[in-house]
């Protein structure tokens, strides 16, 4: 999808429009698991070559999508720094909303990734396909997030993962003043 960080945006402001949080103990559960996404998103970051080369290693190994499970973790981390307790049908609604939104936008980037890959790659996708999940990890695949030959500072600079840091901050902090201050 071409536009999938604008629709992502456009739900995130939606989501943060929306919501009314106001639990401290929501908010830092919702913070470490955010956090647990944006660790994924640096190895992912620093692991692949796009367009290059079928990346197959580091956290390639485990999942074939690893930067999207980065940003589902990261999604249902903001989703908890949102809810509220006193306000379930709004929290329900709100998780419904972003796992529709969400779903849909990654059911769509993934098929056309898997498209093009297959497109370049060939047999060698189909093999890499077969053996790494799409979204969930493989238990056997999860030691490549620990095989240090395949990350390279290089990499992880050139694919500017620092941006999404950037964002990931600043929504935590929009989330811990909307809770501080009740707006």
């Amino acid at each position: 999808m071409k536009k999938r960080i604008l629709v992502s945006q456009l739900v995130t402001v939606a989501l943060l429009v929306a919501a009314r949080p106001g639990s401290w103990p929501l908010f830092w559960a919702g913070l470490a698991v955010m956090a647990l996404g944006q660790a994924v998103r640096l190895a992912a970051s620093a692991a692949i070559v796009k367009s290059k080369t079928l990346t197959t290693t580091g956290p390639y190994a485990a999942v074939r999508n690893p930067l999207y499970l980065g940003t589902m973790l990261m999604t249902a981390g903001l989703l908890l720094m949102l809810s509220s307790p006193s306000r379930p049908l709004l929290t329900a609604g709100l998780w419904a909303f972003a796992a529709a939104a969400f779903g849909w936008i990654y059911y769509v980037t993934i098929k056309a990734e898997e498209a093009y890959l297959l497109s370049l790659y060939g047999a060698d996708f189909e093999r890499y396909k077969a053996s790494a999940p799409a979204l969930l990890p493989a238990p056997r695949g999860l030691a490549g997030f620990f095989d240090l030959a395949a990350y390279s500072g290089e990499v992880f600079r050139r694919n500017k993962e620092w941006r999404g840091m950037s964002a990931a901050l600043a929504l935590a902090a929009f989330v811990a003043a909307r809770i501080k201050y009740g707006f």
